[in-house]
């Protein structure tokens, strides 16, 4: 009998390891190879199959409810000139259409003024699908799904009181307004290119009614855009009237404003006719000729009494002439001859030339009285001269202000007669453009015409049901792989070996399958791993047993604690399975029991250590031997039981080394009994349990870093009902 009289210390180099320095745990990839899908699809494929399945029935109802659309064409074709009657400048009434005027006329055919024309023309302020204050109607090409769905709201919440609708105040403007806001939302306007042809695309639920707006708009936008040329050209003919009139009219008040000024200027319209211009020319011609004779009569008159002065009778002779004065200097010369005739005869002192010088002085005297005369008279003649050139100046004069004012006249007048020239013209081009511009001509007509009527479509544009299942098909696939990764993203549990790899940066020593469904009870394991020793369950109890050779070699037993971060992880079935494959390999396995409650090791295995289980602390002798109990359902296979907060694992441990090759402590659960953290490092190494698909990361890592402290040696973890295939 082993007996223990002393307390047992651990040897050194026994019961701990040298330290080891923990690292922070890796985390691990999150790379998705072909094997980590299979094994996602495999461990969510009940999220999978839902979300797909939803997705699919959510194709397949979109599928059967979406409304039917059915898209009606039209086209118009543009005329290459654009003719516009009603401009004012030649060039501007034919132009070519450019990319500026198709872009306008695409902005004409979208916009309200116009819509608002179709609007009235189909009188879709009644119709429902339109004006959308008016009662909904049931369409007639609602498909049964539809139809049942339709109904059954109808049965439940009844029909739309269509007079309590009618009661509504709603003005007949804001319903146009809705139903040409709901039709510019129906309908398209394209262009190809430098293209002068307009396609009009409507999408409605009835193919009869899209066909029909189709070649409303076509046809309503030619008449409409020929009413709009038509009413153009008739107001630009009105106002050309309208401004001929006018202008008639001023131009028949300026020509009785210009008549009634030269009426009261006194102007005359023919030059000829200007009395007081013709009166001023002569007046003219007359005083020059005054101004001539009175310097010829200043001149007589001073040359005349310059002659006075002298003593030559020549010059005196030659300056003045008169009928009485040549008659006395034919005399004076007669008697000059008569005297010198008699002085050579008789002698100067006869009476006879005498008589004849005496005569002679006379007739001087005679003609000096008789020039004295003749000066006087060109001085009076001088003075009437320069007296009747004043009076024709002054009187000049007068006419000369008479014209300036006529000149003044004759300005504003011309004044009159342009601004009578400009109206004119401006009358005459009125005539000319009307004459140009006649509404007769039809010169009003729509430059462009419909090139093709929309046919009634006979298949929906829209939804196209093929290609609804197909692409809800691919993407109810791909939503449920994006289900399945994002609940693998938000999954914290553990599901593979490698994830505890990662999270503890300790190996996995072995991965146990789940044998719930072939093993019905315990003993069923111990015969299966021996029946079937290649087994995964047998291979990954070997494997644990063989870890211990990690530890170290000395002599002696290894002590090696099985706990697990909350229960249910298995970790009495490995305890369990690695001290029967242990025993199988003829290896002297002893289990020490820490749980004792009812899923304890020994009673998993149908060992009683109710009355050998120590429940005091280890002082003085003791039986050991005693207190092991062993299994029949487990041949060979010995158990002890002891409390664990009796605080001496370290010497039951030292104990159990010399007479057994493997000691496995059964602790309890971390979360059952915070104690098996300090326990811990009365062992040689401790493997951490977990439970596939159970155990949490955060458990896991919660438990090492604990473990840590009391430099526990954590030789790796187990996977506990793993997959077969994982």
């Amino acid at each position: 009998m082993l007996t223990i009289d002393r307390k047992v210390e651990a040897p050194p180099g026994r019961g701990q390891m040298p330290a080891v320095q923990y690292r922070e745990a890796r985390v691990a990839p999150r790379g998705y190879g072909i094997r980590d899908l299979f094994e996602l699809f495999r461990r969510y494929r009940v999220v999978f199959c839902s979300l797909l399945g939803l997705a699919l029935l959510a194709t397949l109802l979109t599928a059967a409810l979406l409304s039917r659309s059915y898209t009606a064409t039209s086209a118009i074709v543009f005329d290459r000139n654009d003719v516009r009657p009603y401009e004012a400048q030649i060039e501007l009434r034919k132009l070519e259409r450019d990319r500026s005027v198709m872009e306008t006329e695409l902005d004409m055919i979208r916009s309200r003024v116009f819509v608002g024309v179709v609007v009235d023309a189909l009188n879709l302020v009644n119709d429902a699908d339109f004006n959308t204050y008016l009662p909904k109607t049931r369409s007639e090409h609602e498909t049964f799904l539809q139809s049942f769905l339709a109904n059954v709201y109808e049965f439940v919440f009844g029909a739309p009181d269509q007079a309590t609708q009618k009661k509504r105040i709603i003005s007949e403007n804001v319903q146009r307004n809705r139903a040409i806001s709901t039709l510019l939302n129906s309908y398209i306007v394209t262009r190809t290119g430098e293209s002068l042809a307009l396609t009009i695309r409507v999408v409605q639920s009835n193919p009869l009614k899209a066909a029909t707006i189709a070649d409303a708009i076509a046809e309503q936008y030619l008449s409409w855009t020929a009413r709009k040329t038509e009413e153009a050209t008739n107001n630009t003919v009105a106002y050309l009237r309208g401004e001929m009139a006018n202008s008639a009219a001023r131009i028949a008040g300026m020509e009785r404003d210009i008549a009634a000024f030269a009426r009261d200027s006194d102007l005359t319209f023919d030059p000829q006719d200007d009395v007081l211009r013709a009166r001023m020319l002569q007046l003219n011609e007359q005083y020059v000729g005054l101004r001539v004779e009175e310097a010829g009569a200043a001149a007589k008159y001073n040359e005349a009494k310059q002659l006075l002065s002298t003593d030559g009778r020549e010059i005196a002779g030659s300056a003045m002439t008169s009928t009485q004065l040549d008659r006395l200097r034919n005399e004076e010369a007669r008697l000059e001859r008569t005297r010198a005739q008699l002085g050579a005869k008789f002698g100067k002192n006869h009476p006879l030339v005498l008589d004849a010088t005496n005569e002679l002085g006379s007739v001087r005297a005679m003609i000096g009285n008789e020039a004295q005369r003749l000066v006087q008279e060109l001085a009076n003649n001088a003075k009437v001269a320069g007296v009747r050139a004043q009076q024709f100046q002054a009187e000049l004069g007068l006419l000369q202000d008479k014209v300036q004012g006529r000149n003044l006249a004759e300005i504003r007048r011309r004044e009159l007669d342009r601004d009578l020239q400009s109206e004119q013209a401006v009358y005459d081009q009125i005539v000319l453009r009307l004459g140009a511009l006649n509404p007769e001509r039809g010169e009003y007509k729509p430059t462009a015409r419909i090139a093709s009527y929309a046919e009634v479509p006979t298949k929906p544009s829209f939804p196209n049901a093929t290609l609804v299942v197909v692409a809800g098909s691919i993407g109810s696939i791909l939503l449920a792989v994006v289900g399945v990764i994002i609940s693998d993203a938000l999954e914290n549990r553990l599901y593979l070996p490698r994830d505890a790899e990662h999270l503890l940066n300790r190996p996995n020593l072995a991965s146990v399958p789940d044998m719930r469904k072939r093993l019905r009870n315990s003993s069923a394991l111990y015969h299966y791993m021996r029946n079937n020793p290649e087994s995964a369950a047998a291979t990954a109890m070997r494997t644990l047993c063989m870890a211990w050779l990690t530890i170290d070699h000395e002599a002696g037993g290894k002590a090696v604690m099985l706990c697990s971060p909350a229960r249910g992880d298995g970790k009495t079935t490995v305890a369990l399975g690695m001290a029967m494959m242990a025993k199988i390999d003829g290896l002297r396995p002893i289990v020490i029991d820490l749980d004792m409650s009812a899923q304890s090791a020994p009673i998993v295995a149908g060992a009683n250590t109710k009355e050998t289980a120590i429940t005091t602390p280890l002082e003085g002798t003791v039986d050991i031997k005693s207190r092991i109990s062993s299994s029949p359902a487990y041949p060979f296979l010995e158990f002890i039981s002891v409390r664990p907060g009796l605080m001496n694992l370290d010497v039951l441990c030292a104990e159990l080394r010399d007479s057994y090759d493997l000691v496995i402590v059964d602790a309890p659960a971390v979360e059952e009994y915070e104690g098996v953290i300090w326990l811990a490092s009365h062992v040689d190494s401790v493997i951490l349990v977990c439970r596939s698909g159970v155990t949490t990361d955060g458990q896991l890592s919660s438990v090492q870093q604990r473990l840590s402290l009391n430099h526990a040696v954590v030789l790796g973890s187990v996977m506990n009902y793993c997959d077969q295939s994982a």
